[in-house]
C-alpha cells in the first residue's frame, strides 16, 4: 500500500474504534510501591539536653525572622529534625513550611548536609558524626507581606511571633520532654507580651527562662511599638498593642465588662490552673486575623475601635470569653484523641463539636458586656 493510501485508511479509522482498543495494549498498570516511614515514632523521654533558640525580628522592612537554633546531639548519626505540623487550635495540618527560608546546618563550624524526606516534608534528616555534641541550625522565616500569601505577622508596629513557625525540634521525643530557652530580640523601644515570664533583658534582646518546647510552642509573643497592661484581676492581664497609641485608651466601662468576664469564667468552671493569664490583643487592620487559645494567653486581633467604640465590635467581643473558656475546654481538658505527643502526629477530631462547640457555649455565657 502506497504512503497516500496508508494515511487514507488511517484517516477512514472511526474514533470510537480507536477508544474500543484495550487499555492495555497502551498503558502500563502500576503497582503501588508501599510507603516507608523514616521519621523516629515519640518516646515519652527525657531529652538530653537544652536546646537554645535565638529569634530576631528587627527586620522589618522585609518582614524576616532570622533564626539561630542549637540543638544537642542525642547520638552519632541520622538525626531528624521536625517544623512543627499539626497544631493544636488549628485542627488540622496548618505548618508553614512554606516560609522556611536558607536552612543551613554546621557542627563544630562545619557546615552538615541534610536531605527533606521524601514523604514528609516538614522533616530534614541530617548524618551527625561523632564527637559532635550539638548541631546549630540557621534560617529565616520569611512573613507574608500580603494577605494573598498568608497571615501577615509583621507590620510597621506590631510583630506576632509564634515560636512554631521559627523553630525545629528533634524527632523521637514528647515534645514536652525536650528542654528550650528562648530568646527574642525587637526592634528599640519595643515591648513584649507573653505567658512566658523574662529572666533578663539585654538592650532589645529579651531572655526567657528554660521551659519545655510543648509549652513554648503554647506561648506565643505579641509585641509592638504601641504596647499597655491592664490588670484584670484573678491573675489575668489585658496586652494590648496597636496601630496607633489612641488605640490603647480602655475606658474604665469598658475595662469593668472585661474583669467581669473573668470573674463569671472563674465561677463557671470553679477552678483556676494557671499561675497567670495573658490575653493578647493587637487592635490593628494591618496585622493578619487570628483567635487562637492558649493555656495561659490568648492571640486576638481586633478591628480599631474595640475600645474606644465597643458598642459596635459584638463579634470581637465574642472572640474574648471563647478563647479564655478553651483554657478549661481544650487546654487543661481536652479529647483523648486530639491530644498528640508531638506535632508530627495527625490529631483526629471526632470530639471537635465538644471541643469548639461546648466552648462556644459558655464563652456567649459570659462574653463582655452581657448582663
Amino acid at each position: 500500500m502506497s504512503f497516500h493510501l496508508r494515511a487514507a485508511a488511517l484517516l477512514a479509522i472511526s474514533p470510537l474504534a480507536i477508544l474500543a482498543q484495550p487499555a492495555l495494549a497502551q498503558n502500563s498498570a502500576p503497582q503501588a510501591v508501599p510507603v516507608t516511614n523514616s521519621i523516629p515514632a515519640s518516646r515519652d523521654i527525657p531529652y538530653p539536653g537544652t536546646m537554645r533558640l535565638e529569634v530576631d525580628a528587627t527586620d522589618l522592612v522585609r518582614s524576616v525572622m532570622k533564626v539561630k537554633q542549637t540543638i544537642p546531639v542525642a547520638q552519632p548519626g541520622r538525626m531528624t529534625l521536625l517544623l512543627p505540623k499539626w497544631l493544636p487550635g488549628a485542627h488540622g495540618p496548618d505548618g508553614t513550611i512554606d516560609k522556611l527560608a536558607g536552612l543551613e546546618i554546621t557542627a563544630n563550624g562545619r557546615k552538615l548536609p541534610w536531605r527533606r524526606d521524601p514523604v514528609e516534608v516538614y522533616a530534614f534528616h541530617v548524618d551527625v558524626p561523632a564527637g559532635v555534641s550539638s548541631v546549630e541550625a540557621r534560617f529565616n522565616f520569611l512573613s507574608p507581606v500580603s494577605g494573598s500569601q498568608g497571615r501577615v505577622v509583621m507590620t510597621p508596629e506590631i510583630v506576632n511571633v509564634q515560636w512554631e513557625k521559627v523553630s525545629l525540634y528533634p524527632a523521637g521525643y514528647y515534645v514536652r520532654q525536650i528542654p528550650v530557652v528562648a530568646s527574642l530580640t525587637l526592634p528599640a523601644g519595643w515591648q513584649a507580651g507573653t505567658a512566658l515570664r523574662p529572666t533578663s533583658t539585654s538592650g532589645s534582646t529579651i531572655q526567657y527562662g528554660q521551659v519545655d518546647y510543648e509549652t513554648l510552642v503554647d506561648s506565643p509573643v505579641f509585641a509592638g511599638i504601641h504596647f499597655r497592661k491592664h490588670d484584670l484581676g484573678q491573675g489575668a492581664t489585658m496586652v494590648t498593642v496597636a496601630d496607633s497609641a489612641k488605640e490603647l485608651e480602655m475606658p474604665a466601662d469598658v475595662l469593668a465588662k472585661h474583669r467581669r468576664m473573668v470573674d463569671q469564667n472563674i465561677k463557671v468552671f470553679g477552678a483556676k490552673h494557671y499561675d497567670h493569664y495573658d490575653f493578647l490583643n493587637a487592635i490593628s487592620d494591618k496585622l493578619g486575623g487570628i483567635g487562637l487559645e492558649h493555656h495561659r494567653s490568648t492571640e486576638i486581633s481586633t478591628d480599631p475601635g474595640y475600645y474606644t467604640d465597643y458598642a459596635n465590635h459584638q463579634l470581637d467581643r465574642n472572640v474574648f470569653p471563647h478563647e479564655f473558656t478553651h483554657s478549661w475546654d481544650g487546654k487543661f481538658r481536652r479529647p483523648a484523641e486530639m491530644w498528640t505527643p508531638d506535632y508530627h502526629t495527625p490529631m483526629r477530631d471526632d470530639l471537635l463539636w465538644v471541643y469548639e462547640g461546648q466552648t462556644q457555649f459558655w464563652g456567649r455565657s459570659s462574653r463582655p458586656g452581657r448582663a
